[in-house]
């Protein structure tokens, strides 16, 4: 089988006894006839899909270098003077021209801004198996999503979980697993919070007020509580 960088690198595929430019080529792209089988289709598809998730994982360590870079550098831009991890201190500028160059909202430049710090910071094994085209971005999405707000123990454990499905599951379906796994582990905590409650002895029946002593004595002679006649 060839290589699927091979088929990608190398262009619209010539076939002997035709065009060079591949007018004559069924389909456009040039690909079609180019393919042993279908195995191999599909592979060379795969691998422009690993490229795209390396590719991903390359801009999330190039965009939290320029964060760090703009956080050390307050002077040069509108900013405070703020911790290197601090997102609340983000320079307007930064955000403003990052979203205008990925033509996306403020927004959502400031969200992939926090994606990719916590890639770098936090999950570097799924930064890992974003860079080596083993999961896609929407998987790396979703696994930072359910573990986020958790405790550093619980939190590398359902890493280690989903990043084992991941491989091998839809984007979808991980979120059914992730949800399901985040809710065990979270389950104990919200068992162990209502305090534990105790059998309690009833309450003693309050006697009958009475306004005067003949009666009090007439009432106690008799358990019922109702007066001798």
């Amino acid at each position: 089988m060839r290589s699927n960088k091979v088929l990608v690198a190398r262009g619209p595929v010539d076939v002997p006894g035709q065009s060079p430019r591949g007018a004559a080529v069924p389909r456009e792209s040039g690909f079609a006839s180019g393919f042993a089988d279908l195995s191999e289709a599909v592979d060379a598809v795969a691998a422009i899909d690993s490229l795209l998730s390396s590719l991903a994982a390359s801009r999330a360590v190039l965009m939290e270098s320029v964060r760090e870079w703009v956080a050390d550098q307050p002077e040069l831009f509108d900013a405070p003077e703020v911790e290197a991890d601090d997102l609340a201190g983000l320079a307007p500028e930064l955000v403003e021209r990052l979203a205008k160059a990925l033509r996306v909202p403020e927004g959502s430049a400031v969200a992939l801004i926090e994606e990719s710090r916590a890639l770098v910071h936090e999950h570097p094994r799924t930064l890992a198996a974003l860079r080596g085209g083993h999961i896609t971005h929407a998987h790396a999405q979703t696994i930072l999503g359910y573990t986020d707000g958790l405790r550093r123990g619980s939190r590398v454990a359902l890493e280690t979980r989903l990043l084992k499905h991941a491989r091998t599951t839809t984007p979808g379906e991980l979120s059914l697993v992730a949800r399901a796994e985040r809710e065990r582990r979270l389950r104990p905590g919200r068992r162990a919070d209502p305090p534990v409650h105790r059998a309690e002895p009833p309450a003693r029946r309050p006697e009958p007020q009475v306004a005067d002593r003949s009666r009090r004595q007439r009432v106690s002679a008799y358990p019922t509580g109702r007066p001798m006649p």
